[in-house]
């Protein structure tokens, strides 16, 4: 399973590993593994994600929790 979030700046996306942790890929890059795929999105939320443009931005449409996001069954 993932989670995809498309925005004017980037792609993300919140994919489980094999190990069982969660994986945020920005535009096809890796940058954070997180505990829960709500921990990621949140990151995301609160510019936390590893991705200094998107970190950086003075504001955002980014939703608060994975409620926006696409969820994607593999």
């Amino acid at each position: 399973m993932k989670y995809k979030l498309e925005t004017d700046i980037s792609t993300f996306v919140i994919q489980i590993e094999p190990m069982g942790l969660w994986d945020l890929w920005v535009d096809g890059m890796p940058t954070l593994t997180f505990v829960t795929p709500e921990e990621a999105a949140i990151a995301v939320y609160e510019q936390d994600s590893g991705y200094t443009i998107w970190d950086q931005l003075e504001q955002h449409s980014c939703p608060k929790d994975l409620s926006g996001w696409e969820k994607i069954e593999e």
